[in-house]
């Protein structure tokens, strides 16, 4: 069945409610690979969202001859389609296991990968068979259709970023997918199609969408990442968890074998860290909230790791730290007297966490009137600050090589380009200190990456 009347305004809102569908499952697979996987893998969707684009260019060529005439039902058997693969495909791709890190030998890992793009990319494909169909149907209505389109994919990738401040990911999976039976819907009765009650059946029908067993949708870490390791430890347990557009937060605890986070710790250290609880993003990139007191020997082994190197060159009044986190450098600033510290920390939950949830547990840290906390991105931050610091330091939780070492070299920090050094030093006073910590690799990658990074001389302070 095919229409000969002009597009009529509710097959424009059809087109546009699978267009912000398509657009918001594109982002939300960036968050749920981020969690999976390592961010670097969900570069990958966009490339998968093009497979599905230009499939559809490919079949639509050889079929439109047999599709054009039944119009109405391609286009409502393929939103329909749409919706249930978003859930089922997901739940066929984890199936497969992919691993990257063993891509190297594992001869199938590369047909797994083959197998994850196809899986993920159908939705893709099924959705821009139903807009492109309409275009074609349509041809005299082709600038207020693709209007639609456009609108659509605008609202879709707001508002997908918006439902992840209030919804898990597997639960914005499944609204995403009713909204391609919704899209059947708005396009049955915008064909005028009989009975017209059935119009409403599509949208109900679709509900069946949020009963789909728990596991789909539900993104499984890899064991490979440090979330995934520190669970292997007996008693160790989640005690908490949060979603956002940055990805998940989560709380863990150790109680049966404390846990004890201090990197670059020195052997000549006396004393031990206090109680810590760990916190991770996306199950990596690992952070720890430690009970403070008050007491200043209970953070004195935090002087005897690399990074108080600093402190004992010179004694800065004012420090800026850089990726805060749980706020184990703002204890160590805190330890050595510092009359101001300005911590930075991206994500908004980790900053709660330590004021809120864990204040008194952290003895109350970043609400403590010496220490300015401003959730923003650090290079931003240095960017557009007007003041100068004695120290600036970068943690880390900021550094390049809080991704797993066989990943490093993949992973961008503007952190640590020439222009953002060199930004930083003109934020310091003079005879100011750079701090940049990072992890020691087999063979040597980190430090020679920041040695060649500031090859260019920057006047202003030290590194």
């Amino acid at each position: 069945m095919r229409p000969a009347t002009p597009s009529p305004v509710s097959m424009r809102l059809a087109i546009a409610i699978i267009s912000a569908a398509a657009v918001g499952y594109e982002i939300l697979l960036i968050n749920l690979l981020s969690i999976m996987q390592w961010h670097h893998f969900a570069y990958m969707v966009i490339s998968m969202a093009l497979l599905g684009f230009g499939a559809s260019g490919t079949f639509l060529t050889l079929a439109r001859s047999w599709l054009l005439p039944r119009f109405a039902y391609a286009v409502i058997a393929q939103s329909c389609l749409f919706g249930v693969a978003i859930i089922v495909c997901f739940a066929l791709a984890k199936t497969l296991t992919f691993n990257p890190e063993q891509l190297l030998w594992d001869p199938s890992q590369p047909a797994k990968l083959l197998g994850v793009y196809v899986l993920l990319a159908i939705p893709f494909f099924l959705a821009a068979n139903v807009i492109a169909l309409t275009l074609m149907t349509y041809p005299g209505a082709i600038p207020r259709v693709y209007a639609a389109d456009l609108i659509g994919a605008g609202v879709g990738s707001l508002g997908v970023v918006l439902l992840l401040h209030v919804l898990w990911p597997a639960t914005a999976m499944r609204l995403l997918a009713w909204a391609g039976f919704a899209t059947a819907g708005v396009a049955y009765w915008s064909l005028r199609l009989r009975p017209r009650p059935l119009a409403w059946a599509f949208a109900i029908l679709g509900l069946l969408l949020f009963v789909a067993p728990a596991s789909w949708t539900h993104p499984d870490v890899s064991p490979y990442k440090s979330l995934g390791q520190l669970l292997n430890v007996s008693g160790t347990r989640v005690v908490e968890q949060l979603t956002s557009p940055l990805g998940q937060v989560t709380v863990v605890a150790s109680p049966t074998i404390p846990l004890r986070h201090a990197p670059g710790l020195s052997l000549n250290a006396s004393g031990e860290p206090p109680p810590q609880v760990g916190v991770f993003s996306n199950g990596d990139a690992m952070t720890v909230i430690t009970q403070y007191t008050g007491d200043r020997e209970s953070i004195a082994y935090l002087d005897y790791t690399t990074s108080a190197l600093p402190y004992h060159l010179s004694v800065p009044r004012n420090v800026l730290i850089l990726g805060a986190g749980g706020g184990s450098d703002v204890l160590q600033a805190r330890y050595h007297a510092v009359e101001q510290i300005d911590a930075v920390e991206l994500n908004p939950q980790i900053t709660g966490l330590v004021q809120k949830q864990y204040g008194e547990f952290a003895g109350h840290l970043y609400t403590d009137p010496s220490i300015r906390v401003h959730t923003a991105d650090a290079r931003g931050f240095v960017l557009s600050s007007a003041r100068r610091f004695d120290l600036i330091q970068s943690t880390l939780v900021g550094s390049f090589a809080a991704q797993p070492a066989g990943l490093t070299a993949l992973n961008e920090n503007y952190l640590f380009t020439v222009e953002a050094l060199g930004e930083a030093i003109g934020k310091l006073m003079p005879n100011g200190y750079l701090s940049l910590t990072v992890w020691v690799t087999l063979p040597p990658r980190n430090a020679l990456k920041l040695f060649d990074g500031h090859r260019r001389p920057v006047a202003g302070g030290r590194c």
